[in-house]
């Protein structure tokens, strides 16, 4: 019967963790994806020796080396996997039998919460494969723990020594976690010899007090004395905000999920039902608990599903996102969001016909301090506009900062081959070459060093290289990545229609009249001899906006004649001109409302339209 029981109970726990699984890859796959970018292993003894110049090194290296399989659906079993291996691990060190199984669950729960609260985190955190650590720490904790219970007293207490002495350098502070659960197999303790059970204590305080002092004063120079105890362990810090209380409590959770174990190993006698209803209210409370941890944000799932079409070229997919609502939550979108889906136009030929028939809005992300574009689409987003020496230079300084990712090689690679920098290019590529998925990657941008003429083939870099021809200057964008384009493009002078197309746009966004009529007035003088030439509806719309505001100010494509003579001659369509006069005429029905009334009152007719760009979407803040 207690095996039947024990065997009920296992199913529950692999169906559960099976199932949260399945939940976290139907939900979270571009997240990690994007995760793994943003990491990066080699296979160098140079990179090891790298990762180890701090205690808890070789834990972070192996963390490492998981998370490049998020590239796949393959990752997240692979956790899930690991998962089931810690609830194996505490069913053996804690000898847990019939419905006590269930209580071997909760340590994953309490590391699926930990994984999964990290939402923007992934840009910031500086810990090498911190999506792993907190499972791969439990786990070579639980296999000390597991090799303690199988060696025989003496051999048991030499073994608890060497791991002490040897666990800092190699798993931080997980290390001190394998002293603990050592030291918490109370039933061995019955049978070891007295002097082992008194010597445990003060060499556990040694171990875990003491030894890491040493070790910084000797070994790890660079450690700060307040991060001693903290090796391998993320930091939820960036400059004066400190949000560790707010994170790091999921992990004193982790530390108090051991405690079922261990006293349902201890006391693992009679009262079978008891044990079985606590444990099925323990699992249901860890299932609740790590749900709540979950970070959710529809925004922050559309910018990284958004960044991962860009990567593919997929700019239809980039608006499809754009239109999407996850989880059935509508909030306006970020500036990242707004920008990413203005490239997606431009890159289609749609921009001056749809810009404004999507939500406009500069939501702050969901995060406890203020995340910069340049973190989460900035050098992207300089790449794709032509600002390669930006895109370059804020890979470089987030690689100093938060370490080398496969993201920022790529770019300085794709950045390095547009400015001809083809050594540099190299150098990228062959580090790309050497890791597990991006070496077809690498392969493909080898064939472009050298060879501008297959660039200016190419799908993706045909576009940017006309984009890329402005004057040097020395310059710099304060971090204000959307000001900086805008401004850069529109009062930038361009003699090829793609450049010149984007100088109108940015013109437009900004709604500098006195920038948009010279650049308006280009864009239909290089047009002018296209078959079937059709000017988009938005620029109509702002150039016949301007003209009715400005009536009387001499026009910049007639000489001689005023704004509103101008308009006459200007073939605008019949559907923008009647479109103005019913904004108008509604705008007069509706002068007793406020604006943030009129938004609400306007948008169903007018939302999409110039004019409720200009009149009504203001103090937007742009990063």
């Amino acid at each position: 019967m207690k095996h039947l029981r024990t065997l009920v109970a296992s199913l529950l726990v692999l169906g559960l963790l099976i199932g949260l699984g399945g939940w976290v890859l139907g939900s979270e796959t571009d997240v990690l994806f994007r995760a793994q970018e943003l990491s990066l292993w080699l296979p160098s003894r140079h990179f090891y020796d790298t990762s180890t110049i701090y205690p808890g090194g070789t834990l972070t290296w192996m963390a490492a080396y998981m998370t490049q399989y998020f590239y796949t659906d393959a990752g997240v079993w692979l956790l899930v996997g690991a998962w089931c291996l810690i609830a194996i691990q505490l069913v053996h060190a804690y000898r847990l039998r019939g419905t006590r199984v269930l209580l071997s669950v909760l340590v994953p729960l309490a590391l699926a919460a930990i994984f999964l609260q990290t939402g923007y985190w992934i840009y910031y955190l500086k810990l090498q494969g911190h999506l792993w650590v907190p499972t791969l720490g439990v786990m070579t904790a639980l296999l000390a723990a597991n090799v303690h219970r199988l060696l025989p007293r003496w051999w048991g207490f030499a073994w608890y020594v060497l791991y002490g002495v040897v666990a800092y350098p190699l798993f931080g502070a997980w290390g001190g976690l394998g002293l603990l659960l050592m030291a918490l197999q109370l039933d061995k303790a019955k049978t070891n010899p007295k002097i082992i059970n008194i010597a445990m204590a003060p060499l556990f305080v040694v171990c875990v007090s003491l030894l890491p002092i040493i070790y910084c004063q000797w070994f790890f120079h660079q450690v700060e004395h307040t991060c001693i105890y903290k090796a391998a362990l993320p930091c939820y810090q960036l400059g004066t905000i400190d949000c560790t209380q707010q994170y790091h409590w999921a992990y004193y959770v982790l530390l108090a999920a051991f405690v079922p174990a261990v006293v349902g190993g201890y006391w693992n006698k009679g009262r079978e039902l008891l044990v079985g209803v606590l444990g099925l209210l323990l699992v249901a409370g860890g299932v609740l608990w790590a749900d709540n941890r979950w970070y959710r944000d529809t925004n922050f799932y559309k910018e990284v599903a958004m960044y991962r079409c860009i990567e593919n070229l997929d700019w239809e997919g980039v608006l499809r996102v754009m239109r999407s609502h996850d989880y059935g939550e509508t909030k306006p979108p970020t500036r990242v969001m707004v920008m990413e889906k203005n490239l997606a136009l431009f890159r289609l030929g749609r921009a001056g016909d749809e810009m404004f028939h999507y939500p406009e809005g500069a939501e702050r992300q969901n995060a406890p301090w203020e995340v910069r574009l340049t973190q989460v689409g900035g050098k992207m987003l300089y790449y794709h506009y032509g600002k390669e020496q930006f895109c370059y230079r804020w890979c470089m300084e987030d690689g100093v900062e938060f370490g080398w990712t496969v993201d920022g090689l790529k770019y300085m690679t794709k950045s390095s081959l547009i400015t001809h920098d083809w050594k540099v290019a190299r150098k990228y590529i062959d580090m790309l070459k050497t890791t597990r998925f991006h070496r077809e990657w690498a392969k493909k941008y080898e064939q472009l060093i050298g060879h501008p003429e297959l660039m200016a083939q190419d799908e993706e870099m045909k576009p940017i290289i006309p984009m890329a021809a402005y004057p040097d200057r020395l310059d710099g964008d304060m971090t204000l990545v959307e000001m900086y384009l805008l401004k850069a493009f529109a009062n930038g002078v361009g003699a090829e229609p793609y450049y010149q197309e984007m100088t109108l746009i940015c013109s437009l966004i900004m709604k500098d009249i006195d920038l948009f009529w010279p650049r308006f007035h280009g864009y239909i003088n290089m047009h002018r001899n296209d078959k079937e030439m059709r000017v988009p509806t938005h620029y109509q719309e702002a150039a016949y906006l301007y003209s009715m505001l400005e009536p009387q100010r001499p026009s910049e494509m007639w000489p001689g004649l005023t704004n509103a003579e101008a308009a006459e001659r200007i073939p605008f369509d019949e559907g923008v001109k009647q479109k103005y006069k019913d904004f108008m005429n509604f705008n007069t029905q509706c002068g007793s409302m406020s604006e943030e009334q009129k938004k609400v009152a306007f948008a169903p007719m007018y939302g999409d339209t110039f004019y409720y760009f200009y009149f009504l979407v203001r103090n937007q803040k742009t990063n």
